[in-house]
C-alpha cells in the first residue's frame, strides 16, 4: 500500500494537532464569510432528499448515540456517499483510510486519511477535491487517547494535499463529522472557512448535504472536462 509522505516537517505526533497549531505554524487564516465556502453552502431551498437517504437518516437518528466510529462510518457514511457515484473510473475515487508519513526530526509518525476523493486507481494520485475526517459519538475508554481535535487534523491534511496539488489557489473542499454533526470546511491559498453545524438527524440538514455534496461532483467534473448534468438546477 502506497505511503503518501507529508513535504513538510511536523514537529509534533499527528494526534496532538489542534487546529491553532496550524493556524500558527502554516500561516493559515480562518475567514468568517470566504467566498469559496459561501458559494459552496448556497443551497436553495428545494425537497431532493431520496427515500434512501430517508432511510438513511432515520437509521441515524435511531442509533447514533450508540455508534462507535466504524459503526458511523459503515452504516451510515459508506451507504450516503455510494449514492453519490463519487466512485467513477477511471477518472477519480474515493479511498479510505490510505497510510501516510509525517516526516518529523524523530521517527516518523503514521496515521492515515479518512476519506478523500482523488484521481487514480489503486495509488492516489496527487489532485485532491475532498477530505473528510470523522469520528462516531460512542467513545470506548480505550479510545479517549487517539480523540484528538478532528479540525486541526483535517487542517493539517488539507494543507499537504494543497501542497501535493502543485496550486495553492486551487479550492480544496473538506468535512468534519462530529457523530451527527457535520461541519464544511473549504480552503484556498492561507485562507479557510468553517460551516456551521449540519445536523444529519434533522430533514432539512439532510436535504442541504445533499446538495452540498453534489457540488462537489460538479466541481470535479468541471475540472476534468467530463460532462455532468447537475440534477438540482444552476
Amino acid at each position: 500500500m502506497r505511503i503518501v509522505k507529508f513535504k513538510i516537517m511536523i514537529k509534533r505526533p499527528f494526534e496532538q494537532w489542534e487546529f491553532e497549531d496550524v493556524e500558527t505554524e502554516f500561516g493559515i487564516t480562518r475567514v468568517k464569510n470566504l467566498p469559496l465556502l459561501v458559494d459552496w453552502l448556497n443551497v436553495p431551498n428545494m425537497p431532493i432528499i431520496t427515500s434512501f437517504q430517508e432511510e438513511l437518516r432515520l437509521s441515524i437518528t435511531q442509533n447514533i448515540e450508540m455508534w462507535n466510529t466504524s459503526e458511523l462510518e459503515t452504516l451510515f457514511l459508506a451507504p450516503f456517499l455510494d449514492a453519490f457515484d463519487f466512485n467513477s473510473l477511471p477518472n477519480y475515487r474515493i479511498f479510505m483510510n490510505r497510510p501516510f508519513t509525517l516526516q518529523t526530526p524523530k521517527p516518523s509518525e503514521k496515521n492515515a486519511i479518512q476519506l478523500f476523493i482523488s484521481q487514480g486507481k489503486q495509488k492516489p494520485k496527487p489532485l485532491f477535491w475532498f477530505v473528510q475526517k470523522y469520528r462516531g459519538e460512542y467513545i470506548d475508554k480505550k479510545e479517549e487517547k487517539i480523540e484528538a481535535d478532528i479540525l486541526g487534523q483535517l487542517l493539517l491534511a488539507m494543507i499537504d494535499l494543497q501542497q501535493q496539488n502543485n496550486s495553492p489557489q486551487k479550492p480544496l473542499y473538506g468535512c468534519y463529522t462530529l457523530g451527527r454533526f457535520w461541519f464544511f470546511v473549504a480552503l484556498v491559498g492561507k485562507e479557510y472557512g468553517v460551516s456551521r453545524a449540519y445536523d444529519a438527524t434533522q430533514a432539512d440538514d439532510m436535504n442541504a448535504m445533499v446538495y452540498i455534496l453534489e457540488r462537489v461532483k460538479q466541481h470535479i467534473h468541471q475540472e476534468l472536462n467530463l460532462p455532468y448534468n447537475f440534477p438540482y438546477g444552476n
